[in-house]
């Protein structure tokens, strides 16, 4: 029951992360596009940084501007009767700030790709920024829109270093495969150990195959 607990809490919490990670960069790259400014550009290294910090690092992170004496933190506690750590949310927030980088850089780097003649000729022909962005941008940056999604769905998915620390290793509540699985192998159960491994290996396998063929229809 524990493995199956642990399945369907990682499933949920990657979902969560993918999409967030995913709507967040998508307002990033636009907005980050769109403005010329040197201030704004400079963001990149804000979405860029998690990529260089360890996930204990990032977990701490969390933990100084969410926990009970963290700046927010406190504000939701006193405000709301609000703690984020040790919950799911502090799982989800966790996994999104281990898996932006990996999005962000694919999706700007599919993005930035689409041809300037392209973009110049729909202007010419009246199109609004808009309708380029929806019509064009995203259409001809969809294999390295879903390699981000993908990556970052690894990514979160194997995430470890920084929930451990923000959400705790609770069965049934917070805990994750790979915290089942350190779990497991802590109280030298070895059964369960090999099923979380089974099911990891599944899923890197299956993910791994959907790499292959976005790799392939992008070198084509």
């Amino acid at each position: 029951m524990m493995v199956v607990d642990a399945t369907l809490i990682s499933i949920k919490v990657v979902l969560i992360a993918v999409i967030t990670t995913f709507i967040l960069t998508l307002i990033a790259v636009w907005g980050i596009g769109l403005n010329k400014h040197k201030s704004i550009r400079s963001l990149d290294f804000i979405f860029l940084l998690p990529l260089f910090i360890p996930p204990s690092a990032i977990g701490y992170l969390i933990l100084i501007i969410l926990g009970k004496n963290g700046w927010i933190g406190r504000f939701l506690n006193q405000n709301f009767n609000l703690s984020i750590i040790f919950t799911l949310s502090a799982a989800v927030i966790a996994g999104i700030m281990v898996s932006i980088p990996i999005m962000y850089q694919s999706i700007k780097s599919a993005i930035t790709s689409v041809d300037e003649d392209i973009i110049n000729a729909a202007r010419v022909f009246g199109a609004s920024e808009w309708v380029i962005w929806l019509k064009i941008i995203l259409p001809l940056s969809i294999n390295g829109i879903l390699n981000g999604i993908l990556l970052s769905f690894a990514r979160a998915f194997g995430e470890f270093g920084a929930t451990i620390l923000v959400a705790g290793n609770i069965p049934g509540k917070t805990q994750t495969l790979p915290m089942a699985m350190y779990y497991a192998i802590e109280n030298n159960n070895t059964e369960m150990a090999t099923q979380i491994l089974l099911i990891i290996l599944i899923v890197a396998i299956f993910l791994m195959s959907l790499y292959k063929t976005l790799m392939m229809r992008l070198s084509h």
